[in-house]
């Protein structure tokens, strides 16, 4: 019963949203998450987030790390890598500093790239 009690933070931790499912809301996690089904809402999560092949999603996402094989409406915030796969449909709006993209991504929408070392100000005398 001890062991229970400790709450300890597990880095194999994944939240996951099968195929076949939908669900609509918000979700909020310390740990990765991944749809195969079907999500419209808003995500925060302090890792990665992946969107597979047969993954849809519509809404705002704040995340470390995005991986998208499926279909992305909307926007995202990441704080390091945003992937997109090849076969993957994004709609809407990035913010990241690095961006990936294999050949046959669809990407209709903006990037807007930070760069780590300046700061908003030097971003404003330039």
């Amino acid at each position: 019963m001890e062991a229970r009690k400790t709450k300890e933070v597990q880095p194999n931790f994944v939240n996951r949203i099968c195929a076949e499912t939908r669900m609509v809301g918000e979700m909020e996690t310390q740990h990765d998450m991944r749809i195969d089904g079907c999500f419209e809402g808003n995500i925060k999560t302090a890792g990665r987030l992946v969107i597979g092949e047969t993954g849809r999603y519509k809404g705002t996402v704040q995340c470390t790390f995005l991986d998208v094989w499926g279909e992305f409406v909307g926007s995202v915030s990441a704080s390091d890598v945003v992937t997109f796969k090849m076969g993957a449909v994004f709609d809407g709006e990035v913010h990241t500093e690095k961006l990936m993209m294999e050949l046959g991504v669809v990407f209709n929408g903006t990037c807007v790239m930070h760069d780590p070392n300046q700061t908003p100000s030097s971003l404003k005398s330039e």
